[in-house]
């Protein structure tokens, strides 16, 4: 059994901290400023592992502003040879996080839970935020249709909850 320990530093953008980053976001990220660029690159995975192995390995530091990661990798991006995709480098911040189970059981009733969420992400656009990963939505339309188990009452729920993220994450 091999084990790896991670110091993986958080990313910092404003006042939000994440150390919830991974391969197949930077991987995204690179794929998107190579596909603007006009470039196809058949080791973009490659690339990203080797970041990120950096990261987790031999980064000095606990927390690296966004801007200063971004201007990290454009300049490991010229050094491969690849300075329009470093030109074409968007920055962004990971995927935030929004479990929908635990909000649910902070407050039960649709119509709190929908407000709060609703609140919540209008708070992280308006910081800048527009990438969301949610998790939980099934237990979170457990709680949201009453329920114990999976039922008509609980496949509506969910089906609400589904249309509800669709409509503001588009």
């Amino acid at each position: 059994m091999n084990a790896t320990v991670t110091r993986r530093p958080y990313l910092q953008h404003g006042d939000c901290v994440t150390a919830d980053y991974d391969c197949e976001w930077l991987e995204y990220v690179l794929h998107q400023a190579a596909e603007q660029a006009g470039i196809f690159i058949p080791y973009e995975r490659e690339v990203a592992q080797g970041l990120l192995r950096y990261m987790d390995r031999y980064c000095p530091l606990r927390t690296v502003p966004l801007r200063y990661f971004f201007g990290r990798v454009r300049c490991v991006l010229r050094e491969i040879g690849l300075p329009r995709v470093a030109e074409a480098l968007q920055e962004q911040f990971p995927p935030i996080a929004i479990p929908l189970d635990t909000l649910a059981g902070k407050n039960p009733l649709p119509l709190f839970f929908y407000t709060e969420l609703k609140h919540r992400m209008d708070d992280l656009k308006r910081r800048g935020f527009t990438a969301y990963r949610f998790s939980g939505a099934h237990r979170c339309s457990l709680v949201l249709g009453r329920r114990r188990r999976s039922c008509p009452t609980q496949r509506r729920a969910l089906h609400e909850l589904e249309l509800f993220l669709a409509t503001q994450t588009a």
